[in-house]
């Protein structure tokens, strides 16, 4: 049990966390809307539209916000929608190739 409990300890310190197996954290920055537009200019990024409808259809909901953030080298689209039973899902999408990248389970959006 002690052995448990330093792991944790020291995998917390070292900077990742603990889930499906120890990964890095990761950097996350996002960006204000006159920045998202240099953004995709600059960085030829597909049209948030695009993952805002694919989100919509994927999840079965309505979209109530996007916006352009970086995860160390990668741009994505995070996505919230809110479904016909008043939850609130998130999605999120690569931001050059418009595919979700990280999909949540079905169990996970009915909490």
């Amino acid at each position: 049990m002690i052995a448990l409990i330093c792991y944790f300890i020291l995998a917390s310190c070292a900077g990742f966390y603990v889930g499906a197996g120890a990964q890095p954290a990761q950097e996350r920055a996002c960006f204000s809307t006159a920045e998202t537009r240099d953004q995709i200019a600059t960085h030829a990024l597909s049209d948030p539209m695009h993952s805002i409808q694919r989100a919509a259809a994927h999840f079965q909901a309505e979209a109530l916000g996007a916006k352009l953030c970086r995860r160390n080298d990668i741009f994505i689209y995070e996505i919230s929608l809110l479904r016909r039973d008043g939850k609130i899902v998130h999605g999120v999408y690569d931001a050059k190739t418009g595919q979700i990248i990280e999909p949540k389970p079905a169990k996970e959006r009915d909490e």
